[in-house]
């Protein structure tokens, strides 16, 4: 059995492979940096946080360490507890203002020259990023207050605190490496797990393109291979379609075979008319009853071949609307005889069949018994689990013993009272035997024959 690949970029293993890795590390990648800039900013942030804390408590410092006086004068200590602000460009200073005119700075502003940032729209505190001389960046602290002498004088000042941003620059560039060093450490080894995983995961799905390659080399018929659960209704539906063509080209070539070996005897009586009839009417009456014998023997083998066999892929069909339809048609035709048909379906139950296949298969059997029947005819559908029971039965002169398994045969009537060549029931057994079922007859009740079909309502 040859199957044709039409679209094989698209299952390819290799491919899917490349793209799930190529998903998986873009993910990965985007998780990473995500988490990177968060943890950078949140890092930021608590610095920032932390230095204006900072500046907050060196004001404190300063107002603790102040002596003011009644004159309205502050005296500040020679040396103060911090001591960078004793050191000369120490990278924190410290200004007293007021208005514009300092007051008092720290030594660690001898030779270096700071802007004086004014508090805006009389703010309890102001924070603001100034350069010094040489250009470096500070972060600055403006702490206005208001001091009242015994007589009842008020002093307006302006406490300043700067701080080089330097420190803090390095802490943040030293995290953003360590974070870069270790995330990136992170990302390359969890690279390399889900690589493995991947690997590892996609594997079944490799097995299963090397066997469908093989099953088109004609290596192999169907898929062998212990795969994951996940994929067992996969690789089951697959070898049912491989069964069912499978199944399909056998039943060509069986009927094919049988076609040729059924039209020798027909085309050897025909020849032998020809050549050896004189009588014109006769030959005319002869030659017409060959020819209708070709074309049913060919018509029965084109339709045993276009039998379509069970797949586990076919829709599932109500059967109780299929049978209603079969019924109606056949009410139309034998109306003559006011038949009283029964149907007892429960509603709902269906069947996994090819719909031509469910139509010839009920339609044979039931124009059987519309054919036969004085007046009666019914049907009784039944089911258990999987399995499905039809029962098919009419009150007509039945079917003997001996007989019930012969009807079955391409051929065999029981009567000559009606017409046809007695290919029905034939293509009832080969639809029947197609799908796996039973069919038996057996004597009714109503005093006919019944017919008792049995299937499963899925195939395997």
């Amino acid at each position: 059995m040859v199957i044709v690949s039409t679209c094989p970029d698209t299952v390819n293993p290799v491919s899917l492979r490349r793209r799930l890795l190529f998903a998986a590390s873009f993910i990965l990648a985007a998780f990473l940096t995500i988490s990177a800039v968060s943890l950078n900013n949140a890092f930021q942030n608590s610095l920032q946080q932390a230095q204006q804390q900072r500046l907050k408590n060196y004001i404190y410092n300063l107002l603790t360490a102040a002596d003011f006086q009644e004159s309205g004068k502050i005296v500040m200590p020679a040396k103060l507890a911090e001591p960078k602000f004793s050191h000369p460009n120490s990278g924190l200073y410290a200004r007293i203002t007021e208005g514009k005119a300092i007051i008092w700075q720290s030594t660690s502003l001898l030779g270096q020259r700071i802007p004086v940032t004014e508090v805006v729209n009389g703010k309890h505190d102001t924070y603001s990023l100034i350069s010094s001389q040489a250009g470096d960046e500070l972060l600055n602290l403006s702490y206005p207050i208001i001091w009242e002498n015994d007589q009842g004088e008020q002093f307006r000042y302006t406490f300043h605190v700067t701080e080089d941003m330097t420190f803090i620059q390095q802490q943040q560039a030293e995290f953003q490496r360590s974070l870069w060093y270790w995330l990136g450490g992170t990302g390359l080894a969890l690279m390399l797990v889900q690589l493995l995983l991947l690997r590892w995961t996609i594997q079944p799905l490799s097995l299963a393109a090397r066997e469908l390659h093989a099953i088109e080399q004609g290596q192999q018929s169907h898929i062998s291979g212990r795969y994951p659960k996940e994929l067992n209704e996969l690789t089951a539906n697959l070898n049912s379609l491989l069964t069912h063509e499978e199944e399909r080209q056998q039943r060509y070539k069986h009927a094919l075979s049988d076609l040729a070996h059924s039209l020798k005897t027909p085309i050897a009586v025909f020849r032998g008319l020809i050549e050896n009839n004189n009588d014109l009417a006769l030959l005319k009456k002869e030659s017409k009853q060959q020819l209708n014998e070709l074309t049913y023997l060919i018509d029965y083998q084109l339709q045993r071949a276009a039998t379509e066999g069970r797949s586990s892929l076919q829709a599932a069909i109500d059967l109780e609307q299929v049978s209603l339809k079969i019924c109606n048609s056949l009410d139309k035709v034998y109306a003559d005889k006011h038949i009283d048909k029964t149907l007892n379906i429960e509603s709902g139950v269906k069947i996994h069949f090819d719909q031509g296949d469910l139509y010839e298969l009920l339609g044979n059997v039931l124009e059987n018994a519309y054919k036969y029947c004085q007046q009666q005819v019914k049907m009784t559908v039944t089911h258990q689990e999987n399995m499905l029971t039809i029962d098919i039965e009419d009150d007509g002169p039945g079917i003997a013993a001996s007989a019930q398994q012969a009807i079955l045969q391409r051929g065999q009537r029981l009567t000559n009272e009606h017409e046809g060549q007695g290919l029905g029931l034939a293509i009832v057994g080969d639809i029947v035997a197609t799908y796996r079922g039973h069919i038996n007859i057996e004597k009714s009740h109503l005093g006919g024959a019944k017919f008792i079909i049995t299937l499963s309502r899925r195939a395997a």
